[in-house]
């Protein structure tokens, strides 16, 4: 312990003597650390950590599955079905989202998204409410079930945290519900649910869903798959055993039920791995890319501490003359590095802190569990470590090149052997070709998610999103009952809206462009045969106002657009789009054509196709557009309570929002707005996720590219120094300046070409795990290998140029006096 503490005071002896290299060293180490502290801190929250239930490695998630998809929702009927015939499971219980208007509490009225739930979800998870207690099956014998617990959230901002909140009344979709418990903070499952109430008939169907079937009996249901399951298994019961279970009572519910389950299996998943599985490879390419940002740091660092030894040659020979071993002075190096590393450490893991309050902020909010990111044991645990390992990886090779000398030649003036000095070179050299070939896959790596990102903003979606506000409405079913009084609500809400100042059109859609939601319906041409069950013919079916492709700006490639006198009573049209055009109807004109969706009894299950509209990308900028159906909601028969708004204004369509949501409130007082935004900041949020991945990458290559600048700077600004002597001698037996450069360039240029090509094959091999993350372009883009090569070429070679050309003004006399 003696020794180890004399090793520290004079380790910070000697730190303190040279601040300015000890600064630069630390810092350096800073940034690294803290990039690998900030994004491990929320690999750990996200991904390491286990759910916050109880026993978590027991819960599954359990889908239906069909030929092409493996996670499809599930029948109430086999739902039921499962529940008595597994023998694997303690508990198996459903949910699904359930939307709600809020009304009453004197309070503007708002929409809200949970979940219906069937009563023992919340035992399944093993997480009791705060406040209260959770549903049980007789709450459904008691006021037809319509009970609620609240998030922790909602209980906050409706009713101010009050402790007595259990027993008071909510109205949802115009219906009363009593509140019997508040879950605790940070509880959200499923994602960002605000409330939770028992489904119809004891199932996890929402009850505005559950009224589209007035005559069923849930428990026997098998032709809507509408619900997600979530199991807790029993002890020692492992994953396998489970799908084997499940997949023969699959089996068996098939050939007792042919006519709706043909076909149909069952898929077991952690529950761990259904929340975070969609984010855990982006988190590790990241992960990836702050441990090569912390390996060019290290680098960096090494190559300090080689210059550093050279200048302490004399006094490392003293201490071998006087009897010190090599492991004794390798020992003191160490304890120098580590004392800069865990320094390093300490400021990073402060600068880490700040990063991820940066990080949660500018993340898309689909990444789950980040409200669980924070300081813990783990993440102390990982920094120091990091920093261990950190001091060691850039120290030791540096005190094995200072300490191998000869104490006899060191000691002589002049006396550093030519052997010596050559190896010391090709170990920095090493370092700096070991930085641009770490830098250039980093810089690769964020050149191919640019890359991606700028065609991703640039594919058309095929209307114009400039001046365009857009809203959702949702309509109670308890209050608009049918389809009569809810186009009477729109008509008057369109009236309303066109007659404001400012707005040039007004409309409505089902489901609004790049907003992910879409209704698959099939269909039938009229004269063709009736499609077989797996050949999959479906559309994505639009209701819409008539005026919504005028208010898009979407082309009418064909035909004519809707008029109001489309409308009830009138036989019913439909406008497709072109893809649907093309699959459909390949070398034919579909105009005056007949589809049919729904009962071929029915003379209103007809529309005639008036006419063909341009694509639109309704799902995402990144996905192509799909089969697309139109169709009038004055002439749709069923009923649908959820439409968007879609205005065009004649300047910034944000102003407009107070004045739309007061105009809805003057038509129904309990009617709630929600989603009122400029249609140019929804695209915007339909990209979020790669804008992010792209700013994150792209800052850590920038900070790579920095950093191997300023290493090749360093190298060759000490080789000037260290061969000042040399160059004398050349200009005074008459080399000009452009030789000198030349030569100094020459070396760095060598240095550069060689990092480069590593970087390329290295680049070659890992950028093809990014392939999920790129959009119309490939892992291996000529392009951007060759752009991002000579643009790092460029930065190097100018990072040489300066030291080059102090090189050219080396005065010859001085210069052959220089030691």
């Amino acid at each position: 312990m003696g020794i180890l503490l004399q090793d520290l005071r004079y380790g910070v002896r000697m730190l303190l003597k040279r601040p300015g290299f000890t600064l630069v060293a630390v810092l350096t180490l800073a940034l690294g650390i803290s990039a690998n502290t900030a994004i491990f801190s929320v690999v750990n929250a996200v991904v390491l950590r286990p759910l916050p239930f109880a026993e978590p490695d027991r819960l599954v998630q359990v889908w239906e599955t069909m030929p092409g998809n493996d996670k499809r929702w599930v029948a109430p009927g086999n739902f039921v079905d499962w529940q008595k015939q597994n023998q694997v499971f303690e508990e198996i219980a459903g949910y699904s989202s359930a939307a709600v208007n809020m009304t009453g509490e004197g309070l503007e009225p708002e929409r809200l998204t949970g979940a219906a739930i069937t009563a023992n979800l919340f035992q399944t998870l093993g997480v009791a409410p705060l406040i209260g207690r959770s549903p049980v099956a007789e709450d459904l014998q008691q006021r037809d079930g319509r009970v609620v617990v609240l998030s922790h959230g909602l209980w906050q901002r409706r009713f101010g945290s009050d402790t007595n909140v259990a027993g008071r009344s909510l109205r949802l979709d115009e219906k009363s519900y009593t509140i019997i418990g508040v879950m605790p903070s940070g509880f959200s499952f499923p994602a960002k649910a605000e409330f939770w109430i028992p489904g119809s008939q004891g199932s996890a169907v929402p009850p505005s869903l559950a009224a589209q079937f007035p005559k069923s009996d849930l428990a026997n249901e098998r032709d809507i798959h509408i619900f997600a399951v979530v199991g807790r298994l029993r002890p020692n019961v492992t994953l396998s055993q489970a799908q084997a279970e499940m997949s023969t009572i699959s089996q068996r519910l098939a050939s007792t039920y042919p006519e709706t389950n043909d076909g149909l299996g069952t898929n077991v998943i952690p529950l761990h791995q259904q929340v975070v599985g969609g984010v855990r490879p982006i988190l590790f390419i990241l992960l990836g890319a702050v441990a090569l940002v912390l390996l060019i740091a290290c680098t960096n660092v090494a190559n300090l501490l080689l210059a550093r030894a050279t200048q302490r040659e004399r006094e490392l020979a003293i201490r071998l003359a006087l009897g010190a071993g090599r492991f004794r002075l390798i020992r003191q190096m160490l304890t120098e590095s580590l004392l800069l590393s865990l320094t390093g450490g300490i400021i990073g893991l402060l600068v880490a802190m700040w990063g991820v309050d940066l990080f949660v902020g500018l993340s898309p909010g689909d990444i789950p569990r980040l409200n669980e990111v924070g300081l813990d044991v783990r993440l102390l645990g990982f920094t120091l470590l990091v920093s261990l390992v950190t001091g060691i990886g850039f120290g030791l090779l540096p005190a094995l090149q200072a300490t191998r000398l000869d104490p006899q030649h060191a000691l002589k003036e002049g006396g550093r052997s030519a052997t010596e000095g050559r190896a010391r070179r090709r170990t920095r050299n090493l370092l700096v070709v070991t930085e641009i070939a770490l830098a250039q896959v980093l810089l690769i790596g964020a050149g191919l998610l640019i890359a991606s990102f700028l065609r991703l903003q640039a594919v058309d979606p095929g209307f114009n999103p400039e001046n365009l506000l857009t809203a959702r409405l949702s309509l109670s079913k308890t209050k608009y009952t049918d389809s009569a009084k809810q186009i009477a609500f729109y008509n008057e809400v369109l009236g309303r809206l066109k007659a404001m100042p400012g707005v040039r059109s007004a409309a409505l859609v089902m489901n609004l462009p790049l907003s992910g939601a879409n209704m698959n319906r099939g269909f039938t041409v009229e004269g063709r045969p009736e499609p077989k069950p797996d050949e999959n013919i479906t559309v994505d079916y639009q209701v819409t106002s008539p005026d919504y492709f005028a208010a898009m700006e979407i082309p009418l490639v064909r035909g004519r657009a809707f008029t109001d006198q489309d409308k009830e009573g009138q036989p019913r049209v439909a406008i497709i789009n072109e893809v649907m055009a093309r699959k459909y109807f390949p070398g034919e004109d579909p105009v005056g054509k007949r589809i049919l969706i729904g009962d071929a009894e029915k003379e209103d299950s007809w529309l005639t196709v008036v006419g063909i509209a341009g694509n639109v990308r309704h799902a995402s900028t990144s996905e192509p557009a799909f089969p697309g159906l139109y169709t009038p909601y004055t002439q749709d028969r069923e009923s649908w309570p959820r439409m968007a708004i879609v205005l065009r204004t004649n300047a910034d369509p944000a102003a407009l929002s107070s004045a739309v949501r007061k105009e809805i409130l003057a038509i129904d007082p309990q009617q709630p707005v929600s989603n009122i935004q400029p249609m140019t900041q929804l695209m915007s949020e339909s990209i979020t996720r790669p804008r992010f991945i792209t700013l994150l990458l792209g800052v850590l290559a920038s900070i790579a590219l920095a950093l191997a600048v300023v290493g090749i700077y360093g190298l060759m600004s000490y080789g000037v120094i260290e061969r000042t002597h040399e160059i004398g001698i050349r200009m005074a037996l008459g080399a000009q300046r452009g030789d000198v450069l030349k030569m100094v360039v020459g070396h760095g240029l060598k240095l550069i070409l060689a990092g480069l090509l590593i970087g390329v094959v290295g680049a070659f091999a890992l950028t093809r795990l990014m392939t999920s993350l790129l959009f119309d372009v490939s892992a291996v883009d000529p392009l951007t290998f060759v752009v991002v090569s000579a643009l790092l070429t460029l930065a190097a070679l100018a990072a040489c140029y300066i030291p080059a050309r102090r090189a050219t003004r080396v005065d010859p006399m001085v210069a052959l006096r220089y030691e």
